[in-house]
């Protein structure tokens, strides 16, 4: 039950950042996630792959955790949260106001995605 939400947290710490690296300079393609429906400048775009580079180790360290198989304690589950938060305000800085609501509003789908996943009773990571 609680390993069912530990693998939608990963999923989601892994696919907020996997999501910028997908995008090409041109239009995102469906389905990559946060920058769904945003076109990036080039100078954004170099911008989000910086932020991407960035935080490489601390999304390389999560997934080793959650590929083991341990579980995360409660310390281990805030830093992921604020991980997750600190990454998407760092994204969301790049934006125009306008692909800021497009971002808002993706990104709001896709954690209201993970709660669908997540077993009742399970922390729901706010």
């Amino acid at each position: 039950m609680k390993r069912s939400f530990l693998a939608a947290m990963a999923l989601l710490v892994i696919a907020l950042p996997a999501a910028a690296q997908q995008r090409t300079a041109g239009p995102p393609q469906s389905g990559t996630g946060i920058f769904t429906g945003i076109t990036l400048t080039a100078d954004q775009q170099k911008k989000v792959d910086s932020l991407y580079a960035a935080n490489q180790p601390m999304r390389d360290k999560m997934r080793a955790q959650m590929e083991s198989g341990q579980k995360p304690d409660s310390a281990q589950m805030v830093a992921m949260r604020e991980y997750r938060q600190k990454a998407a305000a760092s994204y969301r800085a790049v934006l125009t106001p306008d692909q800021q609501k497009i971002f808002d509003k993706n990104l709001a789908d896709m954690q209201e995605r993970m709660k669908s996943m997540a077993p009742a009773g399970a922390e729901q990571g706010k």
